[in-house]
């Protein structure tokens, strides 16, 4: 109860201390926000001070600027109107210009067409590689559609007249050649009118797009490289020299299509089994028709000589010699046998021809059915979108016929003549035979 007592009476105490404190603070708060009410108050003042100050500026610019939309409100008016009385002058132009112009404008219109024509036909000729600045211009003739002027139509009249100058010249000039490598070259190219351009004895290609020459990388046969040396190296006078009347096309062609190795090569594996026997009957032929020719020779020769067993006739006779004194049927047995035996020998090698001429046909029809194979097995698989899958198995098909019956038709007709041959000197020696008989029996 005591210490109730004793704590009550120090709060007390401590009371009238606190109190004072709290007082003192607020009055500082107080006075705090009445300065700053003060200072805001003042910049409001000096705000809206500056705003009235600028107020007279602002509405000087504000007049101007309404001042500045009128007067180009006005110049667009103004423009409008001109715009459109412009656009009644042009129209009323444009309308008398029609009705001054009349057949003007077929004429024009004739002119741009044949400007167009004339391009299409001097862009690609070879006068074009000596002369390059032509093609531009008809082109923006062709294409312009302002009326052309004079000068146009003369220089339009002028290019057609030189090109048809320049067809009847032999013109030699300086140009780049692309060589069948690629590498170019400025070389001196000799141009037979718009027919054909050589240069070092090659025959050139020209290139429309790029405006240059190309050299063909498979050159015609060797008579016409030789004459376009010599249109090359002539000074005057009258030189013989192939022309290509397609102006190109043809010397395009030579070079798609294949030489002789490459058509063997077409053949495959049978084609080449068709040229070695061919080899093999040309080998045989040969041989035989030239045994053939000294084995007449020297039947000739025995005509009336000492018997000679090197030669059929003198065997015919060796043996007529050798059965002396035996009987005449015996003497034309041994005879005949003897002629067999020389007919055999004539003969040799003559029905190997006749059976690779029977043969190589059948190889020919082989290759044919193999290739016909390959192009339906691509035609299967591919279908027929894309020729040139086809062109392997068509190209064995046609080439092997064609190389069996190359290969056929001479050793068919070799084989007649060597056995017309053979038949003659076995009739020759039977003959003989017959005689050497008939002489023993009148001995």
């Amino acid at each position: 109860m005591k210490l109730r007592i004793a704590a009550a009476a120090v709060v007390a105490f401590f009371i009238p201390f606190v109190a004072n404190a709290a007082i003192q603070d607020v009055d500082a708060l107080v006075e705090s926000v009445r300065q700053e009410a003060l200072k805001e108050a003042a910049h409001d003042e000096e705000r809206i001070n500056q705003f009235l100050a600028k107020k007279a500026e602002q509405q000087a610019l504000l007049r101007k600027a309404r001042r500045d939309l009128a007067s180009q409100n006005a110049l667009a008016d103004r423009l409008r109107g001109e715009y459109e009385e412009n656009e009644l002058t042009l129209t009323r132009y444009e309308q008398e210009l029609r009705e001054r112009s009349g057949d003007l404008n077929d004429t024009f219109a004739i002119v741009r067409q044949a400007a167009l024509s004339a391009y299409g036909v001097l862009s690609n000729s070879l006068v074009a590689a000596e002369d390059p600045t032509r093609g531009p211009f008809l082109f923006e003739l062709g294409k312009s559609e302002a009326p052309p002027s004079i000068d146009d139509i003369k220089r339009l009249w002028t290019s057609i007249l030189t090109e048809i100058s320049e067809s009847g010249k032999v013109v030699s000039f300086e140009a780049v050649v692309i060589k069948p490598q690629g590498q170019e070259a400025t070389q001196t190219v000799t141009r037979a009118g718009v027919f054909n351009a050589v240069s070092n004895g090659n025959f050139l290609r020209f290139l429309p797009d790029s405006g240059k020459l190309v050299e063909l990388s498979r050159q015609p046969a060797a008579r016409f490289q030789g004459m376009a040396r010599e249109l090359e190296e002539a000074e005057s006078g009258v030189v013989g020299m192939a022309l290509d009347p397609s102006k190109g096309a043809i010397l395009s062609l030579m070079v798609l299509s294949p030489d002789l190795k490459e058509r063997m090569q077409l053949g495959g594996s049978i084609g080449y089994l068709i040229l070695v026997l061919g080899l093999v009957g040309v080998i045989i032929v040969i041989e035989r028709a030239f045994g053939l020719f000294f084995t007449r020779r020297k039947i000739d020769a025995q005509e009336g000589a000492t018997p000679n067993e090197k030669n059929p006739l003198g065997r015919l006779q060796q043996v007529a010699v050798e059965m002396k004194g035996h009987p005449l049927d015996a003497i034309g047995i041994r005879l005949d046998e003897q002629l067999a035996e020389e007919a055999s020998l004539l003969n040799r090698g003559l029905a190997t021809v006749a059976v690779l001429a029977a043969v190589s046909p059948l190889l020919g029809l082989l290759g044919t059915v193999t290739g016909m194979i390959e192009t339906f097995q691509s035609i299967t698989l591919f279908g027929t979108g894309d020729p040139k899958l086809m062109s392997g198995g068509i190209s064995q098909a046609l080439v092997t016929t064609q190389q069996g019956l190359a290969v056929a038709i001479p050793l068919v007709l070799f084989h007649s003549l060597l056995t017309g041959r053979v038949n003659r000197l076995v009739e020759r020696l039977g003959k003989s035979s017959s005689d050497l008989l008939t002489d023993r029996e009148l001995g």
